[in-house]
C-alpha cells in the first residue's frame, strides 16, 4: 500500500504540472518568440520522461527496489519540470510588452548569436544574461523521444534574457539589454592585453605594499578573478556603446542611482568610473562625437551627472580598502579592489579597441554612429515633440524604412532629459515633475517599436 501512495503522489504532481504547462502553452508570449515554445516542449518532454518511469514503476513481476526507483526517478524528474516552469516566469505579455522582444532579438540576430533565447520581466531593478547549459537534462536516464527532440530543438546554452517589469519597464533603458548582449559575446574575442603587463606588475607592486607582504596565491586569484570580472563589465559597456549609443550612458546612469552607493565590489567596477568612460567615448570625434551632435540639437552640454546626480564619487583607495574590508572581512580583497580601481582606467581603450573591432567585423550594420544619431534628431526630434511616434525613417515615401530600436530609444533620451516640457500631450497633473508626461513618451515610445515591427514584417512579404 504505502508504494501504491507514492506512485499516487507522484501522478497527481505530474498532471498537476501539465496543466500549468499547458496554460502557459495557451498565453500569449511577446513577440510570439519561440524561445519559450521550445522551453515549454523541454518541460513536456520531461514529464513524459517522468510518466514513463511511473509506468514502469508498475510493471507485473518488477522487484520493490527496482519499483521504488523507478518512483523516485518520476518525482525527481517532475520536480526538475516545476524548476522549468519556475525559471519561465515572467515571460507573458502581462509582465513584458508584446512589442519589445523582437527588436530586442534582432540585436542577438545582428550578431550572429545562435542561442536559443528567452525574454521575461522580473518585478526587480535590473538586467540579467543567464546562460543554461544542457547537461542538466543530458545525464537524465530513459529519456522519452519528446525529451530527446526538444533538448536537440534547444541550441545551448539556452540564454534567458531577464529585464524589470512594471515600474522600471522603460522602453529608453532597454539600452542595457545590449550589455548584457556584451556578456555572451565577450569569449568570442581573442583578447590581447600584453599592453597592460607593465600597469599588471605595477598593480601587484602596490597590492603587496598595501598588505606589507609578498603577494601570496590567495590574493592572486581574487586579483584574477576581479579583474576577470571588470573586463568583462567594461567590455559589456563597450557593446552597449556601439550598439546604442547615448542610450547606455543615460540608462546605465539611472539604473546605477537606483542601486545606490559607489558600486565599486569583485564583480563591478566603481559606477562612476563606468560612467566617465562612456562619456569619454561619447566625445570623441570633436564636433562629429556624439556629445556634439547632443548639444547641437538640445543646446545642453553632457556631463557625467547630467542624468542624475545621485551617482556616489568613488572614495580615496584608502577609504575604499577599508570599506571593501567592512564589507567582505577579507583583507586581501580589500587591498586588491582598492588598488585595481586605480589600474583598471588604463585598460579602458585596449577594451574598446577589441570591441569595436569584433563589431566592425562580424556587425557593422549594427553600430549606432553618431553620424546615426545626429539624422535621427534631425527627422524625429520635432514630430515627436508632436507627439508622432518615430516608426519609420526615409526621405521620401518609397524609401522609408522601419525606424531601428536603437534610434527609438536614444530619440526617446533626448525628448526625456531635454524636451519634456515641449512634448504636446495631455497632462493633467498639477505637479511639476513631468511623470505623466513621461508616462506618455513611453507609449508613444512603445507605439513607435510596434508599429516599426510592423512595418518590417510587411515589407518582409511585400
Amino acid at each position: 500500500m504505502p508504494l501504491s501512495r507514492a506512485r499516487r503522489s507522484s501522478r497527481f504532481l505530474i498532471e498537476r504540472l501539465r496543466i500549468q504547462a499547458s496554460e502557459l502553452g495557451q498565453q500569449k508570449n511577446p513577440g510570439n518568440h519561440p524561445g519559450p515554445h521550445k522551453w515549454l516542449a523541454l518541460i513536456d518532454g520531461l514529464l513524459d520522461t517522468a510518466e514513463s518511469c511511473l509506468t514502469q514503476s508498475n510493471q507485473t513481476g518488477i522487484a520493490s527496489s527496482d519499483a521504488i526507483a523507478k518512483i523516485r526517478d518520476a518525482t525527481e524528474i517532475s520536480g526538475l519540470a516545476y524548476k522549468c516552469v519556475y525559471f519561465m516566469r515572467g515571460s507573458g505579455i502581462e509582465d513584458l510588452s508584446y512589442p519589445l522582444v523582437t527588436p530586442l532579438q534582432d540585436w542577438f540576430n545582428q550578431l550572429h548569436i545562435k542561442n536559443t533565447t528567452f525574454f521575461r520581466a522580473e518585478l526587480i531593478a535590473n538586467y540579467e544574461l543567464q546562460p543554461l547549459e544542457e547537461k542538466t537534462f543530458k545525464g537524465i536516464r530513459n529519456q522519452s523521444p519528446t525529451l530527446q527532440a526538444a533538448i536537440i530543438d534547444i541550441k545551448w546554452p539556452l540564454l534567458r534574457v531577464t529585464v524589470p517589469s512594471k515600474a522600471f519597464n522603460i522602453i529608453p533603458h532597454f539600452a542595457i539589454v545590449a550589455h548584457e548582449i556584451g556578456h555572451a559575446l565577450f569569449g568570442q574575442i581573442n583578447w590581447d592585453f600584453s599592453a597592460f603587463d607593465a600597469e599588471e606588475s605595477a598593480l601587484k607592486s602596490r597590492i603587496e605594499a598595501r598588505l606589507g607582504t609578498s603577494l601570496e596565491r590567495s590574493a592572486d586569484d581574487k586579483l584574477r578573478e576581479a579583474l576577470s570580472n571588470w573586463l568583462q563589465e567594461l567590455a559589456a559597456d563597450a557593446f552597449a556603446f556601439f550598439l546604442t549609443g547615448p542610450a547606455v550612458f543615460f540608462s546605465l546612469s539611472e539604473l546605477l542611482s537606483v542601486h545606490g552607493g559607489y558600486g565599486l565590489g569583485d564583480s563591478h567596477p566603481a559606477n562612476d568610473l563606468r560612467l566617465s568612460i562612456l562619456l569619454k567615448k561619447l566625445k570623441q570625434g570633436e564636433s562629429g562625437s556624439f556629445s556634439s551632435i547632443f548639444t547641437k540639437h538640445t543646446g545642453q552640454t553632457l556631463t557625467e551627472d547630467f542624468t542624475s546626480r545621485l551617482i556616489m564619487a568613488t572614495p580615496g583607495k584608502d577609504k575604499i580598502a577599508s570599506d571593501m574590508e567592512t564589507y567582505y572581512d577579507d583583507k586581501e580583497k580589500a587591498a586588491v579592489l582598492a588598488e585595481l580601481h586605480e589600474s583598471i582606467q588604463k585598460v579602458e581603450n585596449i577594451v574598446y579597441q577589441h570591441v569595436g573591432d569584433f563589431m566592425a567585423k562580424t556587425a557593422p550594420d549594427a553600430i549606432y554612429t553618431s553620424a546615426n544619431f545626429d539624422a535621427d534628431l534631425i527627422e524625429h526630434l520635432a514630430p515627436m515633440l508632436a507627439a508622432v511616434p518615430p516608426m519609420e525613417s526615409g526621405t521620401s515615401l518609397n524609401a522609408k524604412k522601419p525606424t531601428n530600436f536603437a534610434s527609438i530609444i536614444n530619440i526617446g533620451w533626448v525628448v526625456s532629459l531635454t524636451k519634456l516640457d515641449e512634448l504636446r500631450v495631455k497632462d493633467k497633473s498639477k505637479a511639476d515633475f513631468g511623470a505623466e508626461k513621461l508616462e506618455r513618451l513611453h507609449s508613444l515610445l512603445l507605439k513607435a517599436v510596434e508599429l516599426s515591427e510592423v512595418r518590417k514584417l510587411w515589407t518582409s512579404v511585400s
